[in-house]
């Protein structure tokens, strides 16, 4: 998979909860610069995100280097009821290998991917950066 150098790339380095809320800490990088945020979760996609985040896809051997990138996109598809569903993208990479997992995600989530598409700058993700 060739990537477009012009999109933001979203590096996963952590799913988890706080007392604060569900949380996955990204890097972000930017054609400007990297920055590490805190990108808030709804229980339907912290539940399914951290599930393809933990896959070990390709060897389940300890100490392996995976990778795992938040794709700049999302599916959406209507039921019959009229109401939609929702799904996210995440590229599971070790070494040369990849692998594009789907996932299902909330609505919400699918236009928080939109909106950090948009973004072209770091300093636009200034409120949300990650504080140690």
């Amino acid at each position: 998979m060739t990537r477009n150098r012009e999109l933001p790339q979203f590096e996963i380095l952590k799913i988890s909860k706080d007392d604060i809320g569900r949380y996955a800490k990204i890097k972000a990088i930017y054609l400007d610069g990297k920055i590490t945020i805190r990108w808030g979760l709804d229980s339907l996609t912290y539940v399914n995100l951290k599930s393809v985040f933990s896959a070990r896809v390709f060897d389940r051997m300890p100490n392996l280097n995976y990778e795992y990138k938040l794709l700049n996109f999302y599916s959406s598809s209507r039921n019959p009821d009229e109401t939609r569903d929702y799904s996210g993208f995440i590229e599971c990479i070790l070494g040369k290998q990849t692998k594009q997992i789907e996932f299902k995600c909330s609505e919400t989530f699918a236009g928080n991917i939109e909106w950090m598409s948009r973004v072209k700058r770091c300093e636009e993700l200034n409120h949300l950066k990650w504080k140690d």
